[in-house]
Parts: C-alpha cells; structure tokens; sequence
C-alpha cells in the first residue's frame, strides 16, 4: 500500500508538471510536497486500520476460543447428566 500511495503522489507531481500546473521549479516542489504529505497521511490512516483489525482479529479469536470451551463444558455436563 505505501509504494502504491507513493507511486500515485510521484505521478500526480509529474502529471502536474507536464500538464503546466507548475510554472515554476518552487510551484511543481509545493505540488510534489503537497502530494507527498496526502500519501503520507493516506499511509498513516491505513496503518491504523491495520492496527485495529489485527485487534480486532484477536478478540474474535479469543471470542471463538471461550465458545468452544463452554461448549465442551455444556457437553460435558450433559454426557455427566446422562450416565446418572
């Protein structure tokens, strides 16, 4: 994802660059600039998504985890019930 957003903020600067957005070395610097820090706000965002679906993940698997043992604990104490 990070070379993507860098990739499209590098072609955003030449696009503007060649289409004449920049008349100048200082105005084609401030698109490239400007682009740079919208990836990078982009990358930071996404790394936070990241981070949230990985917790995320884990307190599923942590969910699933006390689910099947109650539910070998249910079945347990039925199979017990049962014998009696």
């Amino acid at each position: 994802m990070t070379k993507t957003l860098l990739k499209s903020a590098f072609v955003v600067g030449v696009v503007a660059a060649a289409a004449g957005c920049a008349s100048s070395s200082d105005g084609m610097q401030s698109s490239v600039d400007q682009a740079m820090r919208k990836a990078e706000s982009a990358q930071s965002t996404a790394n936070e998504a990241q981070r949230t679906a990985n917790r995320a993940m884990q307190t599923a698997q942590e969910a699933k985890s006390a689910s099947q043992a109650n539910s070998q604990r249910i079945e347990r104490m039925f199979e017990s019930s049962q014998r009696k």
